[in-house]
């Protein structure tokens, strides 16, 4: 019973923040900055998705589908966000993205308890995160005027800056049998970005513009969703580590 209502306080909690972030302009949906839409909501979904069952984590996807739905009536402002007054573009990929979210976090912390499963996570997000800068690279070497070389220069330096905190935070960090969690961040927040795109390309794909539907996603990846799962990794992480020592402290099991 104390599991359950422990459960249950957090699924409300949850969800009351998501949608505080959904429903209040520029706060979870940021929009301000000039060619460029982050959302930020996705991290309390994904560190919920951490604590909860299954079925939870699918509740906090819905909440989040509900308020990106919501809050496009509220304040859309272009094409774009027009979009997701179509509950196929705000609803649908929150709750696949919920689901699939879950499964990647139980399987990276099932990696985790074998002999080698920090390297193994470590192998994981560098993969990852090769896959979607060279994704990345080719987006903006093919959307813009910028020297292929330069894309190049900063593909890499990314890399080198999130490889080394990554390496560092497995070393260094008391946390780090925890390492499932950044690599969990990460690799679902590009999922998300590559749901919710994939879905407006096939229900709207207007929003896109005139240009190749297949590029401008390429591009977006590079500029939104990159940052998108750097600020998760950043501002997820600590908060998951901490709810777990407090959930070790109160001697509740989730």
């Amino acid at each position: 019973m104390k599991n359950k209502t422990f459960e249950m306080v957090l699924f409300a909690t949850f969800s009351a923040i998501i949608l505080v972030l959904s429903l209040i302009p520029n706060i979870g949906f940021l929009t301000f900055l000039p060619g460029m839409s982050i959302t930020i909501v996705h991290i309390p979904v994904l560190i919920g998705i951490m604590l909860l069952s299954f079925y939870y984590a699918l509740g906090l996807g819905f909440v989040f589908g509900i308020g990106s739905l919501i809050a496009s009536y509220l304040y859309a402002s272009n094409i774009g966000d027009l979009a997701f007054q179509n509950p196929l573009v705000s609803v649908l990929p929150r709750l696949i993205f919920a689901a699939v979210a879950f499964l990647i976090i139980y399987l990276l912390k099932k990696i985790q308890t074998t002999k080698h499963g920090i390297l193994i996570n470590f192998i994981v997000i560098t993969v990852v995160s090769v896959l979607f800068i060279v994704i990345g690279i080719i987006g903006l070497h093919l959307n813009t005027t910028w020297h292929l070389a330069l894309i190049i220069s900063i593909g890499v330096l990314f890399l080198v800056l999130l490889m080394g905190g990554y390496t560092y935070f497995l070393f260094k960090s008391k946390n780090k049998h925890l390492a499932y969690v950044p690599s969990s961040m990460l690799s679902a927040t590009l999922v998300h970005s590559f749901l919710v795109l994939t879905m407006i390309a096939i229900v709207k794909p207007q929003a896109f513009g005139d240009g190749d539907i297949f590029y401008i996603i390429l591009t977006t990846i590079t500029t939104n969703s990159i940052i998108e799962a750097l600020v998760a990794v950043l501002v997820g992480s600590p908060i998951v580590f901490a709810l777990y020592s407090l959930r070790s402290g109160l001697d509740v099991t989730v």
